[in-house]
Protein backbone atom coordinates (compact mmCIF):
# COMPACT_ATOMS: atom_id res chain seq x y z
CA UNK A 1 0.00 0.00 0.00
CA UNK A 2 1.25 3.51 -0.80
CA UNK A 3 2.35 5.49 2.23
CA UNK A 4 0.11 8.43 1.34
CA UNK A 5 -2.99 6.21 1.18
CA UNK A 6 -5.11 5.95 4.34
CA UNK A 7 -5.04 2.56 6.04
CA UNK A 8 -8.21 0.54 5.40
CA UNK A 9 -10.68 0.12 8.25
CA UNK A 10 -11.48 -3.16 9.97
CA UNK A 11 -14.34 -4.00 7.61
CA UNK A 12 -12.24 -3.29 4.54
CA UNK A 13 -9.32 -5.32 5.88
CA UNK A 14 -11.65 -8.27 6.47
CA UNK A 15 -12.93 -8.03 2.90
CA UNK A 16 -9.40 -7.89 1.56
CA UNK A 17 -8.42 -10.97 3.56
CA UNK A 18 -11.48 -12.86 2.35
CA UNK A 19 -10.78 -11.90 -1.25
CA UNK A 20 -7.14 -12.99 -0.97
CA UNK A 21 -8.06 -16.27 0.71
CA UNK A 22 -10.56 -17.15 -2.03
CA UNK A 23 -8.03 -16.31 -4.74
CA UNK A 24 -5.24 -18.31 -3.06
CA UNK A 25 -7.46 -21.37 -2.70
CA UNK A 26 -8.63 -21.08 -6.30
CA UNK A 27 -5.09 -20.72 -7.60
CA UNK A 28 -3.96 -23.79 -5.68
CA UNK A 29 -6.86 -25.83 -7.08
CA UNK A 30 -6.13 -24.60 -10.60
CA UNK A 31 -2.48 -25.57 -10.21
CA UNK A 32 -3.37 -29.06 -9.02
CA UNK A 33 -6.13 -29.93 -11.48
CA UNK A 34 -6.04 -27.37 -14.28
CA UNK A 35 -8.16 -24.26 -14.69
CA UNK A 36 -10.91 -25.83 -16.79
CA UNK A 37 -11.37 -28.81 -14.44
CA UNK A 38 -12.18 -26.71 -11.36
CA UNK A 39 -15.66 -25.27 -10.83
CA UNK A 40 -16.56 -22.11 -8.95
CA UNK A 41 -18.74 -24.25 -6.66
CA UNK A 42 -15.70 -26.31 -5.69
CA UNK A 43 -13.73 -23.15 -4.98
CA UNK A 44 -16.54 -21.80 -2.82
CA UNK A 45 -16.74 -25.05 -0.87
CA UNK A 46 -12.99 -25.14 -0.28
CA UNK A 47 -13.03 -21.51 0.86
CA UNK A 48 -16.12 -22.12 3.03
CA UNK A 49 -18.10 -19.33 1.38
CA UNK A 50 -21.10 -19.29 -0.93
CA UNK A 51 -20.86 -19.22 -4.71
CA UNK A 52 -22.50 -15.80 -4.55
CA UNK A 53 -19.71 -14.54 -2.30
CA UNK A 54 -17.11 -15.71 -4.80
CA UNK A 55 -18.84 -13.81 -7.58
CA UNK A 56 -19.20 -10.74 -5.36
CA UNK A 57 -15.42 -10.54 -5.28
CA UNK A 58 -14.64 -11.98 -8.72
CA UNK A 59 -17.14 -11.35 -11.55
CA UNK A 60 -15.65 -14.12 -13.71
CA UNK A 61 -13.81 -17.34 -12.98
CA UNK A 62 -10.73 -16.04 -14.80
CA UNK A 63 -10.57 -13.11 -12.37
CA UNK A 64 -9.74 -15.55 -9.60
CA UNK A 65 -6.50 -16.32 -11.42
CA UNK A 66 -5.66 -12.80 -12.57
CA UNK A 67 -6.65 -11.30 -9.23
CA UNK A 68 -3.89 -8.66 -9.24
CA UNK A 69 -4.32 -7.39 -12.80
CA UNK A 70 -6.01 -4.16 -11.72
CA UNK A 71 -3.37 -3.57 -9.05
CA UNK A 72 -0.57 -3.97 -11.59
CA UNK A 73 -2.24 -1.62 -14.06
CA UNK A 74 -2.69 0.96 -11.31
CA UNK A 75 1.02 0.71 -10.50
CA UNK A 76 1.91 1.32 -14.14
CA UNK A 77 -0.39 4.31 -14.47
CA UNK A 78 0.76 5.82 -11.18
CA UNK A 79 4.38 5.32 -12.20
CA UNK A 80 3.78 7.31 -15.37
CA UNK A 81 1.75 10.03 -13.69
CA UNK A 82 4.06 10.52 -10.71
CA UNK A 83 7.45 10.04 -12.33
CA UNK A 84 10.09 12.55 -11.23
CA UNK A 85 11.46 15.44 -13.23
CA UNK A 86 14.01 14.39 -15.82
CA UNK A 87 12.45 10.96 -16.42
CA UNK A 88 10.60 9.75 -19.49
CA UNK A 89 7.52 7.55 -19.50
CA UNK A 90 9.44 4.56 -20.85
CA UNK A 91 12.29 5.20 -18.42
CA UNK A 92 9.91 5.29 -15.47
CA UNK A 93 8.24 2.00 -16.40
CA UNK A 94 11.63 0.39 -17.02
CA UNK A 95 12.80 1.54 -13.58
CA UNK A 96 9.64 0.11 -11.99
CA UNK A 97 9.99 -3.32 -13.60
CA UNK A 98 13.73 -3.91 -13.69
CA UNK A 99 14.24 -4.77 -9.98
CA UNK A 100 11.23 -7.10 -9.80
CA UNK A 101 9.66 -10.25 -11.13
CA UNK A 102 6.40 -8.28 -10.89
CA UNK A 103 5.89 -4.84 -9.32
CA UNK A 104 4.00 -6.02 -6.25
CA UNK A 105 5.26 -6.07 -2.64
CA UNK A 106 7.72 -8.85 -1.88
CA UNK A 107 8.24 -10.04 -5.44
CA UNK A 108 11.77 -8.90 -6.22
CA UNK A 109 14.14 -11.20 -8.08
CA UNK A 110 15.23 -12.61 -4.74
CA UNK A 111 11.78 -14.21 -4.45
CA UNK A 112 12.77 -16.75 -7.10
CA UNK A 113 15.48 -17.98 -4.71
CA UNK A 114 12.81 -18.87 -2.14
CA UNK A 115 11.74 -22.50 -2.71
CA UNK A 116 8.08 -22.00 -1.78
CA UNK A 117 7.61 -18.73 -3.67
CA UNK A 118 9.39 -20.20 -6.66
CA UNK A 119 7.21 -23.33 -6.57
CA UNK A 120 4.05 -21.25 -6.50
CA UNK A 121 5.22 -19.01 -9.32
CA UNK A 122 6.17 -21.96 -11.54
CA UNK A 123 2.77 -23.53 -10.82
CA UNK A 124 1.08 -20.23 -11.73
CA UNK A 125 2.95 -20.04 -15.04
CA UNK A 126 2.28 -23.71 -15.82
CA UNK A 127 -1.44 -23.27 -15.14
CA UNK A 128 -1.54 -20.27 -17.47
CA UNK A 129 0.36 -22.06 -20.21
CA UNK A 130 -1.95 -25.08 -20.00
CA UNK A 131 -5.26 -23.21 -20.19
CA UNK A 132 -6.72 -21.84 -23.45
CA UNK A 133 -9.27 -19.85 -21.45
CA UNK A 134 -6.61 -18.16 -19.34
CA UNK A 135 -4.40 -17.42 -22.32
CA UNK A 136 -7.37 -15.85 -24.08
CA UNK A 137 -8.20 -13.78 -21.00
CA UNK A 138 -4.59 -12.63 -20.79
CA UNK A 139 -4.88 -11.22 -24.32
CA UNK A 140 -8.01 -9.31 -23.32
CA UNK A 141 -6.23 -7.93 -20.24
CA UNK A 142 -3.27 -6.84 -22.37
CA UNK A 143 -5.62 -5.05 -24.76
CA UNK A 144 -7.39 -3.32 -21.88
CA UNK A 145 -4.05 -2.30 -20.38
CA UNK A 146 -2.90 -0.77 -23.66
CA UNK A 147 -6.11 1.26 -23.93
CA UNK A 148 -5.79 2.46 -20.33
CA UNK A 149 -2.12 3.34 -20.77
CA UNK A 150 -2.97 5.22 -23.95
CA UNK A 151 -5.33 7.45 -21.99
CA UNK A 152 -2.73 8.00 -19.26
CA UNK A 153 0.03 8.76 -21.76
CA UNK A 154 -2.13 11.16 -23.76
CA UNK A 155 -3.18 13.04 -20.65
CA UNK A 156 0.38 13.19 -19.35
CA UNK A 157 1.75 14.54 -22.65
CA UNK A 158 -1.12 16.93 -23.22
CA UNK A 159 -2.38 15.06 -26.28
CA UNK A 160 -5.81 13.97 -27.42
CA UNK A 161 -6.54 10.34 -26.46
CA UNK A 162 -6.66 9.37 -30.13
CA UNK A 163 -3.50 11.25 -31.10
CA UNK A 164 -1.33 8.89 -33.19
CA UNK A 165 1.65 9.65 -30.97
CA UNK A 166 -0.18 8.47 -27.86
CA UNK A 167 -1.59 5.48 -29.74
CA UNK A 168 1.84 4.49 -31.01
CA UNK A 169 3.67 4.95 -27.71
CA UNK A 170 1.04 3.00 -25.77
CA UNK A 171 1.05 0.16 -28.29
CA UNK A 172 4.84 0.01 -28.22
CA UNK A 173 4.90 0.01 -24.44
CA UNK A 174 2.28 -2.74 -24.45
CA UNK A 175 4.42 -4.80 -26.82
CA UNK A 176 7.48 -4.32 -24.59
CA UNK A 177 5.49 -5.45 -21.55
CA UNK A 178 4.27 -8.51 -23.44
CA UNK A 179 7.80 -9.42 -24.58
CA UNK A 180 9.01 -9.17 -21.00
CA UNK A 181 6.13 -11.30 -19.73
CA UNK A 182 6.61 -14.03 -22.35
CA UNK A 183 10.36 -14.16 -21.76
CA UNK A 184 9.83 -14.47 -18.03
CA UNK A 185 7.26 -17.25 -18.40
CA UNK A 186 9.31 -19.24 -20.90
CA UNK A 187 12.49 -19.01 -18.83
CA UNK A 188 10.74 -20.07 -15.62
CA UNK A 189 8.97 -23.00 -17.25
CA UNK A 190 12.26 -24.10 -18.85
CA UNK A 191 13.70 -24.46 -15.35
CA UNK A 192 16.31 -21.74 -15.73
CA UNK A 193 18.23 -20.64 -12.65
CA UNK A 194 16.91 -17.41 -11.08
CA UNK A 195 20.00 -15.47 -12.17
CA UNK A 196 19.56 -16.69 -15.74
CA UNK A 197 15.87 -15.77 -15.73
CA UNK A 198 16.70 -12.26 -14.60
CA UNK A 199 19.46 -11.91 -17.19
CA UNK A 200 17.18 -13.02 -20.02
CA UNK A 201 14.38 -10.69 -18.93
CA UNK A 202 16.76 -7.74 -18.64
CA UNK A 203 18.22 -8.47 -22.06
CA UNK A 204 14.75 -8.32 -23.61
CA UNK A 205 13.99 -5.13 -21.70
CA UNK A 206 17.24 -3.57 -22.91
CA UNK A 207 16.24 -4.33 -26.48
CA UNK A 208 12.55 -3.42 -26.40
CA UNK A 209 12.64 -0.41 -24.09
CA UNK A 210 15.86 0.84 -25.65
CA UNK A 211 14.49 0.74 -29.19
CA UNK A 212 11.19 2.24 -28.08
CA UNK A 213 13.00 5.11 -26.34
CA UNK A 214 14.94 5.91 -29.51
CA UNK A 215 11.86 5.65 -31.71
CA UNK A 216 9.77 7.96 -29.51
CA UNK A 217 12.51 10.33 -28.34
CA UNK A 218 10.66 13.31 -29.85
CA UNK A 219 7.41 12.36 -28.07
CA UNK A 220 8.47 10.77 -24.78
CA UNK A 221 10.65 13.57 -23.48
CA UNK A 222 11.97 13.85 -19.92
CA UNK A 223 9.52 15.50 -17.58
CA UNK A 224 10.58 19.14 -17.10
Amino acid sequence: MDEDQPAPGLRERKKLRTRQAISDIATELFARRGFEAVTVAEIAAAAEVSVGTVFNYFPAKEDLFFDRADELLDRLRTTIEERPCGQTILGAVDALLRPTVAPVPGFTWAALEDPELSRRFVAFRRTLAGSPALRARRLVIAEDWTAALQETIARDLGLRPDDPRAVGLAATLGAALDARERTLGQAVLAGRAPRTVRRQVHAVMDETFGRAARAFADVDRPRP
